[in-house]
């Protein structure tokens, strides 16, 4: 691809419609209850105390020791519309993809049918108070794997929803992974609605995923570091062994908050050991990496190496990233990304029809936005 063309993005309002595709919330425990249907409502009241006795029990807790910072900024409080839009006028999106924080740890939720309910409860809530398409504020419905056919009935429900674009999966705390047959009814219901999932983890649910690991690494550092990427790593082979793209070809994935520098890594290992034990993995009809290419797409927060941009310009090759890298920046969180900051690496190696993709085009093509 050239280094410089007459297309040459020279600042953000170059590239067009720029789309967050991972703008999180910070909902609480507090905004969720009053949307809970019977019989999880009284359950939840029938302990007495405060007016939800279970109050910082129905989530796992998982006690990791963050600092208020990290070293780069002060998380913010993003809880309604107001909290949205000024999360925009600070990163200058023009559509973006709520995402919850709480409800990252559904799948850890030990009652499955109150998991089940609380992504309903979650569900309304967000289309009653956050989601604003005319403002551009989209959201994904999340559904509980711990109940695949009734997240089947939830994406079924929701498919016609106004703002509704995708449907997430809470996927580092699944147990089985995600290649499981058991959750066949999710990605059934999801690629007759046309509604692609996406795949998002969170450094605590390591607890669940990697119990062992999880007990052995006493620091907050190691498991930020490595768990989003360890955990998709798992849920992606998985899927690809058991055949699910090949299954379900017209179902995309977007895999969310883990970097970049380990995806290239991963496409060509799992081609290596396919070559070598394709009799494991009998429905695929490609390489794994050609699957990837086809129906997985990659966020972009947290962009390491940006102090690197050589690394960074190789590692965005060695994936296609100018057509299957989307924009994120994951605000309101400590280590969130403004919007220039890929751009102001990339700008000088790609052409502004990859960087339009890499901020807004390909998002467009994936997400079914009205």
């Amino acid at each position: 691809m050239a280094s410089a063309t007459p297309d040459q993005v020279r600042s953000l309002d170059d590239l067009g419609t720029i789309v967050d595709t991972d703008f999180h919330l910070t909902e609480r425990q507090e905004d969720i209850f009053p949307y809970l249907e019977s019989p999880f409502d009284e359950m939840l009241t029938a302990s007495g105390g405060d007016d939800y006795g279970y109050l910082g029990r129905v989530y796992p807790a998982h006690g990791m020791v963050y600092s208020v910072t990290m070293g780069k900024a002060d998380s913010e409080t993003v809880r309604t519309r107001e909290d949205i839009l000024e999360g925009r006028d600070l990163i200058g999106w023009d559509k973006a993809i709520a995402t919850p924080t709480q409800n990252l740890y559904l799948g850890a939720v030990h009652h499955d049918d109150l998991a089940a309910g609380l992504a309903t409860a979650y569900n309304n809530w967000l289309l009653d108070e956050i989601i604003d398409t005319d403002e551009g504020i989209h959201g994904a419905a999340v559904v509980a794997p711990q109940k695949p056919v009734k997240a089947a009935e939830e994406v079924d429900r929701r498919a016609d929803e106004d703002g509704i674009v995708a449907v997430m999966i809470p996927s580092g705390s699944v147990d089985p992974t995600l290649g499981n047959e058991r959750y066949y009814p999710i990605y059934e219901a999801c690629e007759r609605a046309g509604l692609p999932i996406k795949m998002h983890n969170a450094g605590g649910t390591m607890m669940t995923r990697f119990p062992s690991t999880w007990k052995s690494m006493t620091r907050a550092l190691p498991v930020h570091a490595t768990s989003h990427n360890m955990m998709h790593q798992t849920n992606l082979a998985d899927m690809l062994t058991q055949g699910v793209p090949e299954r379900f070809p017209d179902l995309e994935f977007i895999v969310q908050e883990s970097g970049l520098g380990w995806y290239p890594y991963f496409m060509r290992r799992m081609d290596h050991d396919y070559m070598g034990a394709k009799w494991d993995a009998p429905l695929l009809e490609k390489l794994p990496s050609e699957y990837l290419d086809d129906q997985f797409y990659l966020t972009s927060q947290p962009v390491e190496g940006a102090d690197d941009p050589a690394y960074l310009n190789s590692v965005m090759r060695l994936f296609d990233g100018d057509e299957n890298l989307m924009f994120s920046s994951d605000y309101p969180h400590f280590d969130f990304d403004n919007t220039d900051a890929l751009l102001r690496i990339l700008r000088s190696e790609f052409d502004g029809q990859a960087l339009r993709n890499v901020y807004g085009e390909t998002a467009a093509d994936v997400y079914p936005f009205p």
